[in-house]
């Protein structure tokens, strides 16, 4: 549960700490004190949008930081991501720049505003003002009844399992309803795939006939610029003198030489190695000679071999060295068009168990939905009297899809009906109920749903907007009970009745100087809080009376 929760230089805070208990907090003040900034501020820990009008006027950056008595949710999803995890406490801070550039940590170390959101949903949960809003659009129905049966995992599942299923029915609908213009594609794919097939061209062929035909076609130069080389290197019977011979003639001379300088042993030295090198280059040319082949029905060959290749590149509008690699690829192509009957035949079986399956799950998800669905409407029905809605039902409908209409949500349609009154037709939420009666069942829901979260803290928001009196105070001690001492509930409110219930009283006060504007938040002490309940009853002047009702509230609450 929120512990601690710290706000520097945010909007109209200057500095601020507060520490939270176990139970039920609230929260209260006059319109526009900034009740809101409190719940702002926790928002931006929690991973919401941050901006620059977050920072207070005049401030290079605003800071918000917030403890949470870890619980096992919070604790497996940090050991999950390998973050640093405390017995004690988890703190979710964010700052935020004048530019509007944020910065998130978890427990000292740096996280995205996503990551944020992701731990909060397992440390706080808020239900807002508008929650009633929600209750008339489509998904929230199945969205809360998921919630309360703590079914997402199997929806999630179902989902899953969904769309497995329709990307395979959309691979077998393309393959087995072809346009004319993919028969159109597959012919003339064949046919240039078959003309390839013949040509029967090998990866490196082309390569090895080039270099092939550069020996055969220049075969006697080669011939005749090697026999020469080859003479002047070991010599024959037309070469006066071989190098090898000049070579040997230079040592001998040097050798009668008797100097030991370190130049002309150099010049030895190299002479030597220079006799040996030509000696072994001869014997290179010899065995490169013996392979110099003049053979002109083989050049032929390789020629007409060539000329095919290019024939078929030009006509392809392809580099001949791109010929091979490009035939693979349009052998893939072909491939990949000419799925036999088999294959599609297992491609339908496959999309049947698909389906199988995917109706297998939703059926089961169903069936938990609706006992769900039954027991949420009995706990919402039991709120009804104390919130007065007198005898008023509440239903939630499941109604099984046409085949043709399931999606990743299931196979059901879900939605709430109301019974106004007895002896009346049931209805759809949105055309039964007044906005005051929507107000109130959607306190009820949220109340309801609330008390089997698994989640230790909640907020409410204004959530008792359109209701006072006797029903205020009955909205108050629902809240109190769900403040229980392993949990915490914190209550944004403008009816004392309900703030009387509280274990622990928060002011919200705005202060004006000449030159500055900023919001003030303090825990109030039990004098002070019958002075706050005492300004939300009376009017413009507190009397005695007034302070006298307040402090009675509070006695009945203990």
């Amino acid at each position: 549960m929120l512990s601690h929760l710290s706000i520097h230089q945010f909007a109209l805070v200057d500095e601020l700490e507060l520490e939270f208990k176990p139970g039920m907090a609230v929260i209260t003040g006059e319109t526009g004190a900034g009740k809101s900034i409190l719940l702002d501020a926790l928002g931006i820990a929690l991973g919401q949008r941050a901006e620059a009008d977050n920072v207070r006027f005049g401030a290079d950056k605003a800071e918000v930081s917030a403890s949470f008595t870890p619980n096992d949710n919070a604790r497996n999803w940090l050991e999950q991501r390998d973050l640093p995890t405390d017995d004690d406490q988890i703190i979710l801070r964010r700052v935020v720049s004048c530019e509007g550039r944020s910065r998130g940590y978890i427990n000292g170390r740096p996280a995205s505003a996503n990551d944020l959101k992701d731990l909060a949903q397992c440390l706080i949960d808020v239900h807002s003002q508008h929650a009633h809003q929600r209750l008339l659009q489509k998904d929230t129905p199945r969205q809360l009844v998921d919630a309360f049966g703590n079914l997402q995992q199997d929806a999630r599942a179902v989902s899953q399992a969904f769309k497995h299923w329709q990307k395979n029915a959309q691979r077998l609908k393309t393959l087995s309803e072809e346009s004319s213009e993919i028969q159109a594609q597959r012919q003339l794919l064949s046919y240039q795939v078959e003309e390839l097939r013949e040509l029967n061209l090998s990866e490196n062929e082309l390569d090895e006939l080039e270099s092939e035909h550069k020996r055969l076609a220049n075969a006697e130069t080669m011939l005749l610029s090697g026999q020469q080389a080859l003479a002047s290197c070991l010599g024959d019977e037309s070469a006066e003198m071989a190098a090898t011979q000049l070579a040997y003639q230079a040592m001998n001379l040097l050798g009668q030489l008797d100097d030991n300088h370190p130049t002309l042993l150099e010049a030895k030295d190299l002479l030597q190695q220079a006799h040996i090198q030509l000696e072994e280059a001869g014997l290179s040319l010899q065995r490169y000679l013996e392979q110099v082949d003049i053979n002109p029905h083989r050049l032929q060959q390789v020629e007409n071999r060539l000329g095919e290749i290019f024939s078929v590149a030009r006509k392809h509008q392809i580099q001949p060295q791109r010929l091979y690699p490009y035939w693979q690829e349009q052998e893939n192509q072909l491939a990949q068009l000419n799925l036999s009957d088999d294959d599609l035949l297992e491609l339908e079986q496959e999309v049947e168990r698909l389906r199988e399956h995917f109706q297998q799950l939703a059926q089961k998800l169903s069936g938990k939905r609706q006992k769900a669905a039954t027991k949420l409407d009995k706990e919402v029905e039991a709120h009804f009297e104390s919130l007065a809605l007198g005898r008023a039902r509440f239903m939630t409908q499941l109604t099984a899809l046409e085949p043709q209409q399931a999606n990743h949500h299931g196979i059901d349609n879900i939605s709430f009906h109301v019974q106004t009154n007895p002896g009346m037709p049931s209805g759809p939420l949105a055309k039964v109920v007044s906005g005051g009666e929507l107000s109130r069942i959607s306190l009820a829901i949220q109340v309801v749903t609330a008390a089997t979260s698994q989640i230790p803290s909640l907020i409410f928001d204004e959530v008792d907007v359109g209701i006072g009196g006797g029903t205020a105070e009955r909205v108050g001690r629902l809240m109190r009970s769900l403040g229980k001492e392993d949990g915490q509930v914190m209550c944004v409110t403008h009816q004392p009745q309900v703030a009387a219930q509280a274990h622990q009283h928060f002011q919200v006060s705005k202060i004006s100087g000449d030159n500055s504007t900023h919001t003030q938040i303090r825990e109030l002490s039990d004098k002070q809080r019958s002075e706050e309940l005492a300004r939300m009853l009376g009017g413009v002047d507190i009397t005695q009376q007034t302070l006298a009702h307040a402090q009675e509230m509070l006695d009945l609450v203990q």
